[in-house]
């Protein structure tokens, strides 16, 4: 005869403290949106040029 014992009331109890102190770690206040990122030309060309990049290595390879 085996006896089963069980983890759960023990894993819960440490999941709700694990939450609690993650709660209190987090609990800064920070704005509902990001702030809008504007695009530059350097970042455009930067883009375009890996874009091209890619589809040459692509044409390239078959």
């Amino acid at each position: 005869m085996t006896t089963r014992t069980t983890l759960q009331p023990a894993k819960k109890l440490h999941l709700d403290r694990a939450a609690r102190h993650a709660g209190e770690a987090f609990a800064f206040d920070e704005p509902d949106t990001a702030p809008a990122v504007k695009s530059t030309f350097g970042s455009n060309i930067l883009w375009l040029s890996m874009a091209v990049t890619a589809a040459l290595g692509l044409w390239l390879a078959f």
